[in-house]
């Protein structure tokens, strides 16, 4: 396996599904790649997976971003939307996923935690908010597939400490993202 199948994959998947139906093309994708989690991983060996979601990024269109995405021991992002639905697929270590409903006021309600493991699959509706966390000793490694230029969308994060929600503005994201991963665990958990 290569990238280039991997993005032809996806790409022919949610060409052929109608647009509402497009997350579970993606979705249906990523559970045949289970079967090949070595063969994903080695596809995109050649990208590091961290310094941001530009560097992260192997692919991107209109209605379809993938990025390998890697979170060290002990890192936790703020929280976050993607502005788009999300899935991922899970290729090494472990990650726990603390996921939230953002009320109408911009403020925040824990909903619950997802413990993921090598092989796990999460998706995310484009209303969803999370943090993100590596709970192993080793890299929490991803696939990570979107429903748009995750690049290019309106996405929102909220401050860890105060929780105020304010638009990603990635030349504070890496404060907030250090803050967050200092705190002994995700707000409001």
């Amino acid at each position: 396996m290569d990238v280039a199948e991997l993005v032809a994959r996806f790409s022919t998947a949610l060409a052929s599904t109608e647009g509402e139906y497009a997350h579970k093309a993606a979705v249906g994708v990523i559970n045949e790649l289970k079967d090949d989690l070595d063969g994903v991983a080695d596809a995109m060996s050649y990208l590091t997976g961290s310094g941001g979601n530009a560097l992260q990024a192997f692919y991107r269109s209109p209605n379809l971003s993938l990025l390998k995405v890697r979170f060290p021991d002990g890192r936790r992002t703020p929280p976050h939307n993607h502005g788009t639905w999300a899935a991922i697929l899970v290729l090494s270590g472990s990650e726990k996923n603390s996921l939230y409903t953002r009320n109408s006021d911009g403020s925040l309600t824990y909903e619950r935690s997802l413990d993921l493991k090598r092989g796990s699959v999460i998706f995310m509706p484009e209303d969803a908010v999370h943090v993100a966390e590596c709970t192993s000793d080793e890299p929490a490694i991803g696939l990570h597939v979107y429903g748009g230029n995750v690049l290019g969308v309106e996405r929102q994060m909220w401050d860890p400490d105060t929780l105020k929600e304010q638009s990603l503005d990635w030349s504070k994201y890496e404060d907030l993202a250090q803050r967050a991963s200092a705190a002994s665990k995700a707000p409001l958990t």
